[in-house]
């Protein structure tokens, strides 16, 4: 029996093992108890927005207790979404999230925006060089944190 072109060890194709992000996981922590989402927890968990669509991300509040409806933005080129809440509470503070694929007002890139009843307003951006801001933002904007190397 010898050990073959492998050496023996393992197997020939190798042990890759791949880690599953469990998106559930960062749902559950930015939205707090409730439905809450406070500034601590927007700040810790915004990446949980990016790259989602107004659907999927409707289906996770709907999780914790909202009440929703997607609708078309109000302006008039614009390609965002609004998901915006029917059952607005003191434990459930959303009360509409802004999804844009990119705008001619702010730049080619994506971003959320949440807005609340007591907390204010936040803004996740996917790319910070690619942002145009006007000048007139009522949000606390936010990128994503750098990659450790």
């Amino acid at each position: 029996m010898g050990t073959g072109k492998h050496g023996g060890f393992g197997n020939t194709k190798g042990n890759k093992t791949l880690l599953k992000l469990n998106l559930q996981f960062f749902a559950s922590k930015v939205f707090e108890s409730g439905g809450h989402i406070s500034e601590k927890s927007f700040e810790g968990y915004r990446e949980y927005f990016l790259g989602k669509s107004a659907k999927r991300i409707a289906k996770e509040m709907e999780k914790h207790g909202y009440k929703v409806r997607i609708e078309d933005s109000r302006h008039k080129f614009s390609k965002a979404k609004r998901i915006v809440v029917l059952n607005p509470s003191k434990e459930r503070n959303v009360s509409v999230v802004q999804v844009s694929p990119g705008s001619r007002r702010h730049g080619d890139t994506a971003y959320v925006k949440v807005s609340t009843t007591n907390e204010g307003r936040y803004k996740i951006v996917s790319k910070k060089e690619l942002y145009i801001s006007d000048g007139k933002e009522t949000a606390k904007i936010y990128y994503p944190r750098r990659k450790r190397k």
